[in-house]
């Protein structure tokens, strides 16, 4: 899988940009703020709906756009893909909205479209399969338990339309079991049969829930046996890495979802005081996490600063080739200034991984003075200033 051709409109500092890429190792180079990290969250933007760095799609529309025939100013991204299963086309168009008078709100509308067809944005997920390191990630090893669930939730999206779906649902769900609780709680008054008001949402909280927990489980599993060694290999220490699946209830010996949507419906039931008295779903994947550990010491917690991004970079190395083994196309490889804040044998570890045949890798530096020649002469480069890109 590898994009052969990107146009961006008005997003971030890209005021026009259209670029043939090729698939193989693409190196963007040149000083802060140019656009190269724009570029990258850009291909994440189209593959997953969602911008690594902002929370408003608001923002992402270049600050000084204008609309055309008086509709707001918007940002475009268009890219064209070539898959194991056929090429496709895929566009998101992120519209700033405005009210009668022409006055900004907040807010952006999303428009998607598939090989030129309207489609929801949830439908594009997957469609580009997409792995994204940046300098932040160390956040997954020593940051709160969020962003672990985020990056499991995320990376299974892009593999299994039913994940994303049944995610979706199960937020839903837990939304609406939290605002019953809190009302309770908030009123001091508890209806004359508790169980039977919440037997609905248990039920559908667990069924949903099970489904979660048991890829979550497995994706951990197989993550575990590929990142391994890659963190070896990055580290150059003698120990692997080990992941395990954190779980905020008790799943016993359960793996499969019905096993596990039944224990999910135990532990409701078991903590019913306390989430009454909480006005919270105390249990479930909305609060389970993950721990990284090399010879058994917990690296999230006790490791150095080049542990941890080593960890992360094997993180995301294991994950594009879980997606390659599963979907049978390796992903586009996003690797945003990957090699700051690591030591000369970790960058010579890393650098032999990121140059592999069939697998497209874009990434980040400000000069080229640590890639080696070897790696400068196997890479494609393009110089990126003020929003543009130049070959060479």
């Amino acid at each position: 899988m590898y994009i052969h051709h990107l146009a961006l409109r008005d997003f971030r500092n890209y005021r026009r940009q259209d670029v043939a890429l090729s698939p193989t190792t693409i190196l963007l180079y040149g000083p802060n703020a140019a656009g190269k990290t724009s570029l990258l969250e850009a291909i994440f933007y189209l593959a997953t709906t969602r911008s690594p760095r902002l929370s408003s799609d608001r923002d992402l529309v270049r600050w000084d756009a204008v609309g055309e025939a008086g509709a707001p100013p918007f940002a475009r991204i268009v890219a064209d893909v070539e898959r194991r299963i056929g090429p496709v086309r895929l566009e998101i168009l992120v519209q700033r909205r405005i009210d009668d008078g022409g006055q900004p709100l907040n807010g952006a509308q999303k428009l998607v479209r598939i090989d030129k067809r309207p489609a929801r944005a949830i439908d594009l997920i997957g469609q580009l399969r997409v792995v994204l390191f940046t300098p932040t990630d160390v956040m997954l090893v020593d940051g709160p338990p969020a962003e672990r669930r985020r990056y499991l939730d995320i990376t299974l999206s892009q593999l299994d339309p039913h994940y994303v779906r049944t995610l979706a649902y199960y937020q839903k769900i837990l939304l609406q079991r939290n605002s019953l609780l809190r009302t309770w709680r908030e009123q001091r008054r508890l209806p004359r049969n508790v169980d039977a008001e919440l037997g609905y949402w248990d039920q559908e909280l667990a069924a949903a829930g099970g489904y979660v927990l048991a890829e979550r489980l497995r994706a951990v599993v197989e993550l575990s046996v590929l990142a391994g060694p890659l963190y070896r290999k990055i580290s150059g220490g003698e120990h692997e890495l080990q992941i395990e699946y954190i779980a905020s209830c008790d799943l016993d010996a359960a793996r499969d979802a019905g096993s596990l949507a039944e224990r999910l419906r135990l532990a409701f039931a078991a903590q019913r005081t306390d989430e009454l008295a909480r006005g919270q779903t105390l249990c479930g994947p909305h609060r389970d996490d993950l721990v990284f550990s090399v010879a058994g010491v917990n690296l999230g917690r006790y490791g150095s600063r080049g542990q941890q991004r080593s960890i992360a970079l094997a993180l995301k190395i294991g994950e594009a080739e879980l997606m390659q083994q599963r979907g049978g196309d390796a992903p586009v490889l996003l690797l945003d200034d990957v090699l700051s804040e690591l030591d000369n044998q970790r960058r010579m570890h890393l650098l032999d991984l990121i140059l592999r045949p069939q697998q497209q890798t874009l990434l980040t530096a400000t000069d080229l003075s640590d890639f080696s020649a070897d790696f400068l002469a196997a890479a494609r480069r393009f110089r990126v200033e003020d929003g543009q890109l130049f070959a060479g």
